[in-house]
């Protein structure tokens, strides 16, 4: 889901003295800017003068602000100085798509530090970018459903990922049978390759309405309930194990990490 990525986006950069940009290869109208910003400000946020390769400044133009050039694209500073957005390119899909893998994929390969990590969340296979992300991605993020059967399919047809993944098992319900150690035992593969975000209502809502920043941030030290407590005691592990493989994975490659979700598969 496209909610874990941004959770996890904003929780890294609260946690850890990281810079990481969120980038969409393929345009989707519940994609990472419904999550990040409210419905009065995320349309502003596709707006023209934020269009890739535009030289218009608009710092503080409804509240927002344009202000990291890399290459010929425009970053939205979302969290000061550690988490950024870089808009949709085009809202027509095969355009977004060519114009990605001509002139944003280059610019990728800027990311090779430690502290300065891209997340993209991809598209189908189908996409030109796509292959070429899941190539070049020291971690393949597979977001899948708390489902044994949906696990077993991946583990059948995806197998030449299984060394770079890193799973996230999404709404996680803790009172299931299908539990971690349940996962593990079945499939066997290291813990540190796997990861949950809890089922909450709250988050869910949040994630919906723009706001997962506010959300995250007023639970960051302290809780409210214990769902709450629980949730954001995962959500950090979570975080904490996908850098921690991101980071120890880019020896010798280029990008930090790439989302995919089990229904794209």
């Amino acid at each position: 889901m496209t909610s874990n990525l941004a959770a996890i986006s904003v929780t890294g950069v609260l946690a850890y003295p990281i810079k990481i940009t969120i980038f969409e290869n393929h345009y989707n109208v519940r994609g990472i800017s419904r999550c990040l910003f409210p419905k009065c400000t995320a349309g502003k946020v596709a707006e023209e003068p934020y269009y890739f390769g535009r030289e218009t400044d608009v710092s503080g133009k409804n509240g927002l602000k344009a202000i990291r050039k890399l290459g010929d694209y425009r970053a939205v500073e979302v969290l000061q100085n550690g988490l950024y957005y870089v808009p949709i390119l085009s809202k027509n899909p095969d355009a977004f798509d060519y114009e990605f893998h001509c002139s944003v994929l280059p610019v990728l390969k800027r990311f090779r530090t430690g502290d300065e990590l891209a997340f993209i969340d991809t598209g189908r296979e189908n996409n030109i970018s796509s292959k070429t992300i899941l190539g070049e991605s020291d971690i393949v993020v597979v977001t899948l459903r708390q489902d044994m059967q949906e696990i077993q399919n991946f583990f059948q047809n995806y197998s030449s990922l299984i060394p770079r993944a890193f799973f996230i098992i999404g709404n996680y319900d803790r009172r299931s049978s299908v539990t971690v150690k349940s996962i593990l035992s079945e499939f066997n593969f290291r813990r540190d390759q796997l990861g949950v975000i809890p089922h909450l209502d709250e988050f869910a809502w949040a994630a919906d309405s723009g706001r997962l920043i506010e959300f995250i941030s007023a639970r960051f030290e302290s809780n409210n309930s214990d769902e709450e407590r629980y949730f954001m005691q995962e959500l950090k592990k979570t975080t904490f194990l996908l850098l921690q493989q991101t980071i120890l994975n880019q020896e010798g490659r280029n990008w930090g990490a790439t989302e995919r979700r089990a229904e794209k598969l």
